[in-house]
């Protein structure tokens, strides 16, 4: 059986010494980091701090969270009856600035007119071609 040499006196220690080593270099207990708490202090605290630093006392004026008043909502766009689609069967589809108006905002009627329900709940009865402008009331055809 083959044997290594013997270590040199010096080198006998060494894992041990380093064993030991690295064990104290571990903590006792895994203990957790305390937690941080609120990282961010209002208005007044900063003041506060900022007294307590330099030394100045400095009145913490309140903060008023103020936002711009928004801008008044633009007037209500003129609608445009631009057509009526009937198919055979199903039902029709009408056609708004546009676009095409969804089955609760509208009634269609046998005489080729529709009956619009606006927003407000107002109701409107145009004929395909003509435009109503909701500011003044007004319905015109568009031809003009």
């Amino acid at each position: 059986m083959n044997r290594l040499p013997p270590l040199p006196g010096i080198l006998r220690g060494a894992p041990i010494a380093a064993l030991v080593t690295l064990l104290l270099a571990l903590p006792a207990g895994a203990a957790e980091p305390p937690p941080l708490g609120r990282l961010f202090n209002t208005a007044q605290q900063r003041a506060q701090l900022d007294a307590q630093r330099y030394g100045a006392a400095q009145p913490a004026a309140p903060v008023e969270a103020t936002s711009p008043a928004p801008p008044p909502p633009p007037p209500p766009a003129p609608l445009v009856l631009n057509g009526v689609v009937r198919p055979a069967r199903g039902a029709a589809t009408v056609w708004l600035n546009q676009e095409a108006l969804p089955d609760s905002r509208r009634i269609v009627r046998r005489d080729g007119k529709v009956t619009l329900i606006l927003p407000s709940g107002q109701r409107v009865t145009l004929k395909p071609g003509q435009r109503y402008d909701e500011t003044t009331g007004e319905v015109r055809d568009e031809t003009r």
